[in-house]
C-alpha cells in the first residue's frame, strides 16, 4: 500500500477520535480546525511517527495544538481586558449542564485534580488509552503516569466523598466507579 492509503485508511480510523477528543477540550467552535490541523501535521511528518499505533502520537498533537490555542485566547483576552475594561472578551461560555447534579459533582471533583493529573486521569479512562501511551501523551514514563493515576484516583475518591451526594434516582450501574 502506499503511504497516502495508508494514510487516508488511518485518517478514517481516528478522525472521529480526535475530533472528540479536540471537542472536549477545546469546545464545538474549534475542535474541528484543532482535528484537520493535526491531520494536516500528521500527513507532513507520516514518516516520523509509529504507523502502527498513530492514536498517542495524534492526540499529542491535538493536545499541544489545543493548548495553543488557549494561550493565544488567554493572551488576546488579557490585551483586550488591559485596552478597555469595556470591551472585556469572555472565550468560554458558562456550563450551562450545572443543573445535572451528578456532571456537576463529577465535574466538581475533576477539577479539583491538577491539570496533568486530570488530562491522564481523562486520558486513561476517557479515551481509553492504556497508561504506557497516556504517559507518552502527557510526557512521563509509565512507571509516573501509575503512581500519578494511583494518587489521582484517591484524591477523587476524597473529592467525591466531600461532596454532597445530588438526590437523583441512581440505576444500578450509575454508582459504580469507572476510575
Amino acid at each position: 500500500m502506499s503511504d497516502e492509503a495508508n494514510f487516508t485508511r488511518m485518517f478514517h480510523e481516528h478522525y472521529e477520535s480526535v475530533l472528540r477528543y479536540a471537542w472536549r477540550r477545546v469546545g464545538p467552535a474549534d475542535a474541528p480546525d484543532i482535528a484537520a490541523e493535526t491531520f494536516k501535521i500528521a500527513w507532513e511528518k507520516y514518516g516520523r511517527f509509529p504507523p502502527d499505533r498513530p492514536l498517542p502520537w495524534l492526540y499529542v498533537t491535538a493536545r499541544n495544538l489545543a493548548l495553543n490555542l488557549i494561550r493565544r485566547e488567554k493572551r488576546r483576552d488579557g490585551l483586550v481586558d488591559w485596552l478597555s475594561e469595556d470591551m472585556a472578551c469572555h472565550g468560554v461560555e458558562d456550563d450551562h449542564a450545572g443543573a445535572v447534579a451528578a456532571r456537576h459533582v463529577a465535574l466538581a471533583a475533576l477539577n479539583g485534580l491538577s491539570e496533568d493529573d486530570r488530562e491522564l486521569v481523562l486520558l486513561v479512562c476517557w479515551e481509553g488509552l492504556d497508561l504506557r501511551q497516556a504517559a507518552a501523551v502527557v510526557g512521563c514514563s509509565r512507571p509516573v503516569a501509575t503512581m500519578r493515576l494511583h494518587r489521582a484516583r484517591k484524591r477523587l475518591r476524597h473529592l467525591f466523598a466531600d461532596e454532597p451526594q445530588p438526590a437523583v434516582t441512581r440505576s444500578p450501574s450509575y454508582g459504580k466507579s469507572v476510575i
